[in-house]
């Protein structure tokens, strides 16, 4: 088949979850269809090589990431009556892109990575034949709603509560124009099959490259907590934050010697503030988080808000290193606490697991390998993405016409 895929933000390099599961969905695809990706590029155009390996055309739309652009994309958007996560991603030049391709190749599938990004189906060709899949990474409406209940008085705050009465249901809408929809939990499958009831649903889960993210020798003597992931994602800011305040200084208490790492890319002010505390370090990005993997005693995930699942999580069980989460972070995961991970939700609970599995060996040992085993029989990207290989062929047998809307959001 011919796949024009969409994405938010260009995947290479594939920092952070988002960008790892496009990634790794061209990946998949490129071995099986001829794929076109469309994505907006900010910065180095040397970011492009790596994916024509794995690409028949790559369309790198260059965007402005100044506060200026920011702002006028946000602007616009508002006033063509999008919520503020759509206009962030309203790029005249990319709907371009998208009639220019689509009126000139025949594509078998469109397929749109995040709900969000919707609208540029308005600017497919009317002559397009294609039917459209959207990959949601999570559902983005019930994450905002997270986002509200830990979010204290700020900018962020305004935009969550605006997008929230405005433009409420943005998100039901948006995926009631696709014929078929990927899910990553079942837990978002539910909620899909009950906004979009015409739309085939189906479940490819987040994965983790098993021999990539090959299990480490253990370090016994470790006293290090590793938090990994893109630390611009609010819901990763308020979790480092809030561990910092409410579960490390209990830690600290036992273990005096316990050292905290952030690992990821784009630190925010608030992050790289909580590297300037005793036992905190702030990385920033690092070439490969493997090695932080393979050096820890545990990875932490103090989530208190988020959808989706959490690529953090396979990853450090697939290198055998024991995971300690809140309910919250490990949502959607086929984890059972205590065999898998240990989970829980206040600090003194959260303080008690990393504890345990710092003066347990034993307990690490068999949580590690029982991680492992889950990863490898479930989570391989390998066998994730043959939901997306049964949804292809559903959709494109289906012989109903797509509804088209006349309307040009972006063109000027």
């Amino acid at each position: 088949m011919r796949i024009l895929l969409l994405s938010p933000w260009f995947p290479s390099p594939p920092f952070g979850g988002a960008l790892i599961r496009v990634h790794e969905t061209l990946r998949h695809l490129s071995r099986h269809h001829r794929v076109t990706l469309i994505a907006p590029l900010a910065g180095d155009p040397e970011r492009v090589a790596p994916l024509r390996k794995m690409c028949e055309t790559v369309v790198a739309v260059p965007v402005s990431e100044t506060a200026g652009a920011v702002v006028g994309r946000l602007a616009t958007g508002l006033v063509r009556g999008m919520p503020l996560i759509q206009g962030l991603h309203c790029d005249r030049e990319m709907a371009r892109e998208v009639r220019r391709l689509t009126s000139r190749d025949a594509f078998d599938v469109i397929h749109v990575e995040h709900s969000f990004m919707a609208p540029y189906l308005d600017h497919v060709s009317r002559d397009s034949r294609a039917k459209t899949v959207l990959s949601m990474h999570n559902v983005e409406s019930l994450r905002f709603r997270r986002e509200l209940q830990t979010a204290g008085w700020s900018t962020r705050r305004l935009a969550l509560l605006t997008d929230h009465v405005l433009f409420g249901s943005w998100e039901e809408k948006a995926i009631r124009r696709f014929d078929g929809i990927v899910a990553v939990s079942g837990f978002e499958e539910t909620w899909i099959r009950t906004h979009a009831p015409g739309a085939a649903v189906t479940v490819v889960p987040n994965g983790v490259n098993i021999d990539h993210f090959s299990p480490a020798p253990s370090p016994h003597s470790s006293r290090t907590i590793v938090f990994p992931g893109l630390m611009n994602y609010p819901p990763n800011v308020d979790a480092v934050v809030w561990f910092c305040d409410a579960v490390l200084p209990r830690v600290l208490d036992r273990h005096p010697d316990v050292r905290f790492v952030i690992v990821g890319d784009k630190p925010t002010p608030q992050v790289v503030a909580l590297g300037l505390r005793p036992h905190v370090e702030v990385t920033g990005r690092v070439a490969d988080v493997r090695p932080y993997l393979a050096a820890c005693a545990a990875v932490v995930v103090p989530l208190r808000s988020g959808a989706g699942t959490r690529l953090k999580i396979l990853e450090a069980l697939s290198m055998k290193r024991p995971v300690v989460s809140t309910r919250q972070g490990a949502e959607g995961l086929d984890i059972t606490h205590g065999t898998h991970a240990l989970i829980g939700d206040s600090p003194n609970e959260i303080a008690d697991h990393l504890c345990a599995v710092i003066k347990k060996p034993d307990l690490a040992a068999r949580l590690a390998t029982a991680g492992r085993h889950l990863v490898e029989t479930q989570y391989d990207w390998k066998s994730c993405f043959r939901g997306l290989d049964d949804l292809y062929h559903v959709v494109t047998a289906r012989s109903r016409p797509r509804a088209r809307r006349d309307v040009e959001r972006f063109a000027s």
